[in-house]
Order: structure tokens, then C-alpha cells, then sequence
């Protein structure tokens, strides 16, 4: 299934990002942004930086240093946007339903025994689905295979951590803090990166992702 991602206009992308154009225009002449040829034309990929760096100005972070951070977390994020079912346009879902092939019935058991009473055909073929919209969306930002993080801190030192909920935090994230450490040594940010993802999905105008022009 081939995908493309949906375009919006500025004034779409000031509101989807909450950071105004003029600002925006600003950071591309200083060079924090790239700058974009003719009438500006935005997609999530674009908008999720232009997010990112919002955000962190916002926490008091130079434009300088938040473009440092912008595009590794809008990656991050764009990982948790697709997990979103209204991230994908309805020919999207309605391709993906068309490819779903005959359910197993190694697969009814297994997700009869997750639901129990609850379990629906109609509930595994959206399971199923999603799964094939993800995949094409991995493919399609080019991040096939790539574990996708859950959680950005940001330490005082200005390095970057990406964590994932599956990492047992007694080893990493705040259980193993070394308290003389340049790291937290002042404060430190801590993001939820799904959330961020719901905030952006909620405010597109509509979904991110399309059916790719003849597919």
C-alpha cells in the first residue's frame, strides 16, 4: 500500500502547531528552520518540527538549542501519531480493510483469550488494519524496524534521552540518577511523546496521512 502524506496551509499549520507564521518565517531566516521554495506548503513531517521547537521556546530553550532537538523528537513523535487511527484518511482504511487476508483461526483464540466475552471479528480486522496502515506508514517515513520511544527527557546539561515503557526504569530514566552529574544539575524536562502526538491528531483539520495519487 503506497501512502503520501496531506499538505496544509500555513494558516492550518499555525494552528495545528500553535506557533504563529511570523515566528516561523523568522526561525527559517536565522536558519533554524529550512526554507521552503514558493507558497509554503506544510505536511506532518514539517509541522511536528515546527511543534517541537514551539514547545521548547515556550520552556525557555533558545531557538538555537531547540533546533537541535526538533527534528530527532518530531521523528519520535511522527512514531506515535500513526498509532492514531485518525491519523489515516479513509481510503487508507478502506485499502488496508481491502488487503486484510482470511483471519487464522490461531488468531481468533488468541484474541478471544486477550477479550474474552468481549471479543468481536469486526474488533481483529480493525486490529488488523492498523497494523497494515502502520507498517505502511513506517515504510513511507522511512523507519521500517525502528523501536518507536515513548517518553523524551531533556537533562539540564541539554543532552537528549528517548526512553520506552517496556525499559525497566530501576536501571535507567530517574531510578539510576547519579546526583553529581552535570545532568541534573537544574531542570529537566520530561514529555510525554503520545501525548504530544494526541494534541497534534486532534487538531488536524483532516488526517495526516493519504492514499498515494493512482494507487
Amino acid at each position: 500500500m503506497k501512502l503520501e502524506l496531506e499538505t496544509y496551509t500555513p494558516g492550518e499549520a499555525e494552528t495545528i502547531t500553535a506557533v504563529k507564521q511570523a515566528t516561523v518565517r523568522n526561525w527559517r531566516r536565522a536558519g533554524h528552520l529550512p526554507r521552503q521554495e514558493g507558497h509554503a506548503r506544510y505536511n506532518l513531517a514539517d509541522m511536528l518540527v515546527m511543534f517541537v521547537m514551539g514547545m521548547l521556546v515556550s520552556r525557555g530553550t533558545t531557538p538555537e538549542a531547540a533546533k537541535e532537538f526538533a527534528g530527532h523528537a518530531a521523528r519520535a513523535i511522527f512514531q506515535s501519531t500513526i498509532w492514531s487511527p485518525k491519523a489515516f484518511s479513509d481510503a487508507v482504511r478502506e485499502k488496508a480493510k481491502a488487503e486484510l487476508g482470511e483471519i487464522s483461526d490461531h488468531e481468533v483464540s488468541h484474541f478471544k483469550a486477550q477479550l474474552g466475552d468481549k471479543f468481536r471479528v469486526d474488533m481483529l480486522e480493525e486490529v488488523r488494519s492498523l497494523d497494515i496502515m502502520i507498517k505502511a506508514a513506517e515504510q513511507l517515513a522511512g523507519i521500517s524496524g525502528m523501536k518507536h520511544p515513548n517518553w523524551l527527557v531533556i537533562w539540564a546539561d541539554g543532552s537528549l534521552e528517548f526512553f520506552h515503557d517496556d525499559e525497566d526504569t530501576d536501571d535507567s530514566f530517574f531510578g539510576n540518577i547519579q546526583y553529581g552529574e552535570a545532568y541534573v544539575q537544574g531542570p529537566v524536562m520530561l514529555f510525554c511523546l503520545g501525548a504530544l502526538a494526541q494534541m497534534v491528531i486532534d487538531r488536524l483539520p483532516r488526517p495526516a496521512i493519504r492514499l498515494a495519487e493512482g494507487a
